[in-house]
């Protein structure tokens, strides 16, 4: 018989095997201090899993922000994919009574969150701007590392204290990722384009992005000011570890319809999730 529980920090041993088996070499996931802060902390995140015989079998991540819950790390073992673990899993994540939230669902999951009749909308959309100096046809220049200093303000919160994260508040309020290793910064929340775009190049960095859902009106200020679609600037969407020509490619669905002011950023889900630590 499968018991479904919350994990607790006790479970690492197992977690940890788990992980290992589930992900590829140096997933975050596979770091108990990243686990502590992802779903150690009630108030934040939790994993929810099933358990066979002293073996996790089936896992769900859920991410608690604000009034939602993200769901993410699905994972059922493919000897029990015949029975109603997902539904399991899911089934206590709605326990924690928020709107229930998916973001790049495996193409697998589709047919469950159907089942389920949950909302499915617009793929999430991805907008990047190169330096000016710099020729946005050359990619591999681009994601050549610059520079990096750490007189400047931080961000304050939760989703700051990730490990092995680099972070940094603008002038104007934005807040962003660094990712000097790759050339680039990746923006959490944009105050104000213009004023956010001219410091990070004046700071070196030779590109940024910026990830949203459709109806967030922030896309036609971007527009507005330059900012192009990943198929006007082949910049990859995964950068560590680096997969030349990968995009964004984010499914966006929930379990009751959103309000309409509603807008995804990266501090949702696990898009602003650190990808490797060695």
């Amino acid at each position: 018989m499968i018991n479904y529980k919350i994990a607790e920090k006790s479970d690492w041993e197992m977690l940890s095997v788990f992980y290992k088996k589930a992900y590829r070499e140096h997933h975050p996931l596979q770091n108990q201090e990243f686990w502590n802060w992802q779903y150690g902390n009630e108030n934040f995140g939790r994993a929810i899993i099933g358990v066979y015989e002293d073996e996790i079998i089936a896992h769900l991540g859920v991410m608690l922000f604000e009034d939602y819950i993200f769901s993410l790390n699905l994972f059922v073992d493919s000897r029990h994919r015949n029975g109603d673990e997902f539904f399991k899993l899911v089934e206590i994540a709605n326990q924690f009574r928020r709107q229930h939230i998916g973001v790049a669902v495996n193409q697998n999951a589709f047919p469950l969150f159907r089942m389920m009749k949950w909302y499915h909308y617009v793929n999430l959309e991805r907008r990047l701007k190169v330096h000016p100096d710099f020729p946005d046809n050359n990619i591999q220049k681009l994601l050549e590392p610059v520079p990096f200093f750490s007189n400047f303000d931080k961000p304050i919160g939760h989703f700051w204290e990730q490990p092995n994260l680099k972070s940094i508040k603008l002038d104007d309020g934005s807040t962003a990722i660094i990712q000097n290793e790759v050339g680039g910064i990746r923006f959490v929340e944009i105050k104000n384009v213009k004023k956010a775009t001219q410091q990070v190049f004046e700071m070196g960095f030779k590109w940024c992005d910026f990830v949203t859902s459709f109806n967030n009106p922030i896309l036609m200020k971007l527009e507005m000011n330059n900012w192009k679609t990943e198929n006007e600037l082949e910049i990859p969407w995964l950068l560590n570890p680096l997969e030349y020509g990968s995009k964004s490619n984010l499914s966006f669905l929930s379990k009751n319809a959103l309000d309409i002011n509603f807008y995804i950023n990266r501090m949702h889900s696990d898009l602003g999730r650190i990808g490797s630590i060695k």
